[in-house]
């Protein structure tokens, strides 16, 4: 698979103080969602904001799809890279749909392929176009607005979608539904994702890898359940938090290891595309042994018992 984004010995250093970055080295992937997580000053913000030059680095070498960001021209580079970020920034005077349009008018799209796109994207983010698109920012919830600032960044139809902190702001309630939502859109889209958190949950629950930086240096980078199952250090394990492997029960899925054996109707139901985790809460909530796994179609297709789940979380962890 071709490198979308890539960092080569990329070292950032601001006046007057240490590296902000320390010979950072990876690669993400086209079409996948790398997770740069670590507390606040490890230099995770600033990596993201190296990729489209709102800073430059001091040494090393960024490539977006297979150019050096230094001889991209920057309007150029730009638009291949869709950002969104925590505090959003719609224009207030402008309308929902305004806003969504800001980069197509640059590019002069048409107006009837702008407003086709338009509609489109409020309908991908679950913002129904005939109630919304005639709206102000200030008439929409936090999560609204978060909701139009992803379909900004998509509206010029980017390979590439950088987002810094993009449901820090939010309440968790809301933060969980869009972090669902940034799934079911990156499944259908495709798109290369470079997101910034310092949320463990959220890295584990949206990235493809994840990437754990402190004070500017890469300690671990590694799928989900590879971080999870082998923490680096012990910084890496505390960033997780005690609770790490049932993390790792968000990142396997109960078709994954379920059993094949009938079991009796009177069980919980379970759907096969469910987590491990919401299988042994349902296990927990009912005190049953075991669960029947169910399609999309609600047949009975397998069984999960206790035990499997206990076997699948150490197969992951080995």
């Amino acid at each position: 698979m071709a490198h979308a984004i890539e960092f080569r010995n990329v070292s950032k250093q601001f006046a007057g103080s240490r590296n902000a970055v320390e010979r950072l080295s990876f690669a993400v992937e086209e079409g996948t969602t790398m997770a740069l997580v670590g507390p606040s000053g490890c230099g995770k913000t600033t990596s993201l904001k190296m990729i489209n030059r709102l800073t430059d680095p001091t040494d090393g070498e960024i490539l977006v799809q297979g150019r050096s960001i230094r001889t991209l021209p920057l309007l150029e580079l730009r638009r291949s890279l869709g950002y969104v970020i925590q505090y959003i920034g719609l224009f207030p005077h402008m309308t929902v749909a305004d806003n969504i349009a800001v980069v197509p008018k640059m590019l002069k799209w048409p107006k009837a392929k702008i407003d086709t796109r338009v509609d489109e994207l409020l309908e991908l983010v679950g913002l129904p176009p005939t109630e919304y698109r005639y709206r102000r920012p200030r008439a929409l919830s936090g999560g609204q607005q978060q909701r139009v600032g992803v379909a900004r960044a998509l509206a010029a139809d980017p390979p590439i979608l950088l987002m810094d902190e993009p449901f820090g702001a939010l309440d968790p309630i809301t933060r969980l539904r869009l972090q669902d939502e940034l799934v079911q859109i990156q499944r259908k889209l495709h798109k290369t994702i470079v997101i910034v958190t310092h949320d463990m949950d959220e890295a584990v629950r949206l990235g493809d890898r994840i990437a754990v930086l402190q004070n500017g240096h890469l300690v671990q980078l590694g799928s989900p359940a590879t971080v999870l199952a082998k923490p680096a250090n012990d910084f890496v394990a505390d960033l997780l938090g005690q609770d790490r492997l049932l993390k790792l029960l968000r990142k396997t899925t109960v078709g994954a290891a379920m059993a094949r054996s009938p079991i009796t109707t009177d069980a919980p139901r379970i759907g096969e595309k469910a987590s491990l985790e919401e299988a042994l809460l349902a296990l927990l909530a009912t005190g049953m042994p075991g669960a029947a796994v169910i399609n999309d179609a609600g047949r009975i297709i397998g069984s999960l018992s206790a035990a499997e789940i206990v076997g699948a979380a150490k197969a992951a962890a080995c």
